[in-house]
């Protein structure tokens, strides 16, 4: 009875121990969050010719280490496919940027690993709903470092580019911006201050919210941030990733 007994109390221990060591360990997270990591990864993509034709289905896993800082480095495939099919999840990977991993609230380094999958059939599907096989790049060279500047450092930072030429960012975004029922019914105004790298291509990643607005307002924020197109920034005569701030303004007495 008494083993019984012991036996019990060790368990609800491990049990706790467990709980509480989910609740003080968070482990890594793209900027984003996954939602926004998926979409990216399926925006990037470039299928590799020759593992399209061989109708790959499979997926590659790649380990890498990333610092109390957020900075990745030191990738090792765990799991390869192919060549090819492996230097194109690496350019992938290496374009995310990551949250560290948190222990007792402080940030730590730590190892973490990611799936990319490259299915054949699903890629036919994401080329005709994206509207694109392979990445277009609006001006040439790129830069191909990954290397992040701000806008404050490049000789020209990227632009928006609308239908109207005249159409300035800021009446873009009242045209497109829809008031959240909730934040509507609170009466809530302010600004959602987002910040997002956009890639030498023109398209946008690693969105974060830097100043929290609530009431589905953050959400539409970004909603709206990801109908822009854009020409990249440009240093030194090539096209580089920049890192940029946008405020969304929500104002209720101002915007209809």
């Amino acid at each position: 009875m008494l083993l019984k007994l012991k036996f019990y109390i060790f368990s609800i221990f491990l049990i706790v121990s467990n709980i509480v060591m989910a609740q003080e360990y968070l482990p890594p997270r793209p900027y984003g969050g996954k939602k926004q990591l998926k979409e990216f990864i399926l925006s990037e993509l470039e299928f590799p010719e020759k593992a399209l034709n061989d109708k790959v289905n499979d997926k590659v896993i790649i380990n890498f280490f990333i610092d109390s800082k957020g900075k990745a480095s030191l990738y090792k495939i765990k799991k390869s496919v192919s060549p090819e099919v492996d230097k194109e999840a690496l350019r992938i990977l290496k374009k995310i940027l990551w949250k560290p991993a948190i222990f007792m609230g402080k940030p730590i380094s730590h190892d973490h690993s990611i799936e990319i999958k490259f299915n054949y059939k699903q890629y036919r599907k994401i080329c005709k709903r994206r509207g694109y096989n392979k990445i277009i790049y609006p001006f040439k060279p790129v830069d191909t470092t990954n290397k992040i500047y701000s806008f404050k450092k490049v000789e020209f930072i990227p632009t928006p580019v609308f239908k109207n030429k005249n159409q300035s960012i800021n009446e873009f975004i009242a045209k497109k911006i829809e008031y959240p029922p909730a934040a509507k019914q609170q009466g809530l105004t302010g600004t959602v201050k987002i910040s997002f790298i956009v890639e030498t291509s023109g398209r946008i990643s690693n969105i974060v919210i830097l100043n929290h607005l609530g009431a589905g307002c953050d959400e539409e924020a970004v909603r709206v941030l990801k109908l822009i197109k854009w020409m990249p920034g440009i240093d030194k005569g090539k096209a580089v990733r920049v890192k940029m701030v946008l405020d969304v303004t929500f104002n209720l007495y101002n915007k209809f």
